[in-house]
């Protein structure tokens, strides 16, 4: 799981070119302390530093990252 804060006047911005990298299965705008919400599916935690320090620290004005990786799925839809 990867939030995001984003100046809200580029929330849009950052969120479609988010919502368009391969490794993520989900993107959406939100509130709270992080307002740009991101599923990322990486293959290990290399590939998922390499993912946030060159595709997601370019994207328009972001402020702040935390990236929590999913330790157990416990419902799926």
């Amino acid at each position: 799981m990867l939030g995001l804060s984003v100046a809200a006047d580029l929330i849009v911005a950052a969120g479609t070119a988010l919502a368009v990298h391969p490794e993520v299965s989900f993107a959406a705008a939100t509130t709270g302390a992080t307002n740009l919400y991101a599923n990322v599916l990486c293959p290990d935690a290399t590939a998922l530093f390499t993912y946030l320090t060159t595709e997601v620290a370019t994207l328009p004005s972001v402020q702040r990252m935390e990236s929590a990786p999913v330790v157990q799925t416990l419902k799926t839809l």
